[in-house]
């Protein structure tokens, strides 16, 4: 009995044993098949780090077509690297296969649903072919209102969204994605920036009733686009003529009075003058000129003296009309209030007077034949020179006819 007992241990042991030993074999087999994939997985990941950085400097050199082999050779090393993906159908749509591209973002989308990159090129993609499809259209608002529920701090899908509705044309959607953009949009001026685009947004929408002769509606169009920006000059002058042609010329006056309190434009007293002298009340847009002038800062001061003067020497003030310009210009220097002093020393039978304000506006009017004007930026000088003292280009300084006032 404890012969077999012990036999009985002794064989119990030397299975276990031999079990351990093939496991152990099993394990080291395994461990090394393992670490051979790791390596092989470890070179391939280094050659695609590689070739993914030959391929982002090609693109950044504005070399796409270099690109795009290198993109599909780290696509054979690994099919499913969804920023190859979304590199390699950026660089097809920029190259002009748009139908390509969006077949690769619509892969690298369903293997990463929530990539925002692949996503946002993939809302490229629809854009470019949104053109000649209504269909694909709404696939490029689908795409983006998706982000939208990914995204939900950064403005940029709204800038897109935005785009979409101002090429359709339809501005009470556009108003309402800016709304939504500017409670993104951080900083103070950068709100007051995407505020006037508001502004101009319901602004055009107005203008689209006013056109269609729905005053009513327009009115209130105006008045919501100068509560997001007071300073919008056209809301003020059409809300104006609205109330003209409602038929409401007190409320006219009022809006374009209000315009110019709050741009200092004298388009708005512009305004104000016509409606004046179709009601025969020159009187009382004199006032209103002279108390502009009363108000008025010194770089909208000689504006509104011309327009005062001018008004005085219609209505044959001719004595009022020498003194505001003579107060309030300089004759020497400027030709229009020279020859406004000319025609009322003329009326008043002051010859002499007419006489040298003439020769004075000829004298100007010869220096002023020319005027000289950058080609690059617009800025206009008064000589010529090398280089443009605004933006310092070269050789664009153009001589162009013309009188300079």
């Amino acid at each position: 009995m404890v012969v077999l007992f012990l036999g009985a241990i002794l064989l119990g042991l030397l299975i276990a044993g031999i079990l351990h030993g093939a496991l152990s074999l099993k394990n080291f087999f395994s461990n090394l098949k393992v670490v051979g994939r790791n390596k092989l997985q470890s070179k391939a990941d280094s050659r695609i780090g590689e070739l993914f950085e030959e391929a982002e400097n090609f693109v950044a050199g504005e070399c796409i077509l270099k690109a795009i082999p290198i993109y599909e050779k780290i696509l054979d090393l690994s099919p499913n690297h969804v920023t190859a993906l979304t590199r390699l159908g950026n660089s097809l749509r920029e190259e002009g296969d748009p139908d390509r591209a969006l077949e690769i973002h619509l892969k690298a989308v369903q293997l990463a649903p929530n990539n925002l990159d692949a996503l946002y090129s993939m809302a490229d993609d629809y854009s470019v072919k949104a053109r000649q499809s209504f269909t694909i259209h709404q696939l490029e608002m689908a795409t983006l209102e998706k982000i939208e529920t990914i995204d939900r701090k950064s403005p940029r899908v709204f800038y897109r969204m935005r785009e979409i509705h101002i090429k359709s044309g339809d501005w009470v959607l556009a108003a309402a994605i800016q709304k939504k953009l500017i409670s993104r949009v951080e900083g103070r001026e950068k709100k007051a920036k995407e505020k006037r685009i508001l502004s101009r947004y319901i602004y055009n929408n107005g203008m689209q009733y006013f056109n269609k002769g729905n005053l009513d509606v327009a009115i209130l169009e105006f008045k919501k686009a100068l509560r997001e920006d007071l300073r919008c000059l056209s809301s003020h002058v059409i809300l104006g003529n609205a109330y003209m042609k409602n038929g409401n010329g007190r409320a006219a006056l009022k809006a374009w009075r209000t315009g110019y309190q709050n741009t200092n434009s004298p388009v708005c007293l512009i305004q104000m003058e016509k409606f004046y002298r179709k009601s025969n009340q020159i009187g009382e847009m004199i006032k209103v000129y002279k108390e502009s002038i009363k108000n008025s800062k010194n770089t909208a001061l000689e504006t509104l003296s011309l327009l005062l003067g001018s008004l005085y020497l219609e209505v044959g003030n001719f004595r009022e009309t020498i003194e505001v310009i003579e107060k309030n210009t300089d004759s020497q220097k400027a030709i229009i209030p020279s020859l406004i002093l000319a025609e009322a020393y003329k009326r008043q039978k002051d010859h002499n007077s007419s006489q040298k304000a003439v020769e004075n506006a000829a004298c100007q009017i010869k220096g002023a034949i020319l005027n000289f004007k950058c080609g690059e930026c617009g800025e206009t000088l008064g000589a010529w020179v090398c280089s443009c003292p605004a933006c310092n280009a070269f050789d664009q300084i153009k001589c162009q006819p013309g009188i300079n006032s």
